[in-house]
């Protein structure tokens, strides 16, 4: 198994590739999650662990909550300038949570179990499964 540089230190490029990618924090190739919001308890490249603990992704709700503030805001600050009327605005905010959470909750995760990887980094396991060929 080749294993990538280390990207356990400050935000290194392949860090950054593989959080736009939703990969593992660890490995930065496997795939997290196997579902729009089911996740692989286990890294399917390298074996990591996902959840290191009861509660391990109640942090990731800081990251949703920061991520939803930046994705609505444009939106509600354009409504409320243009003088969108309440009905309207309620819409448009509902509609966009709607559509977009799924994308919030899978990159607050992502967020954490990077963040929480650069400040407590943990190695491939050495009996880390081979990956499919």
């Amino acid at each position: 198994m080749t294993h990538p540089p280390d990207a356990s230190g400050p935000v290194h490029p392949n860090r950054l590739l593989a959080i736009l990618l939703q990969r593992c924090p660890v490995c930065l190739e496997g795939k997290p999650f196997d579902g729009l919001l089911h996740m692989h308890r286990t890294c399917p490249r390298c074996g990591i662990q996902f959840e290191r603990e009861t509660g391990f992704f109640l942090n990731a709700m800081f990251f949703a909550y920061a991520l939803g503030f930046v994705v609505l805001a444009p939106s509600a600050l354009y409504l409320y300038l243009t003088g969108a009327s309440t009905a309207l605005f309620t819409g448009v905010m509902a509609a966009e949570i709607l559509l977009l959470w799924p994308l919030v909750f899978r990159y607050s995760r992502i967020l954490w179990m990077h963040v929480d990887q650069m400040l407590d980094p943990r190695r491939i396991p050495s009996s880390a499964p081979e990956p499919d060929a």
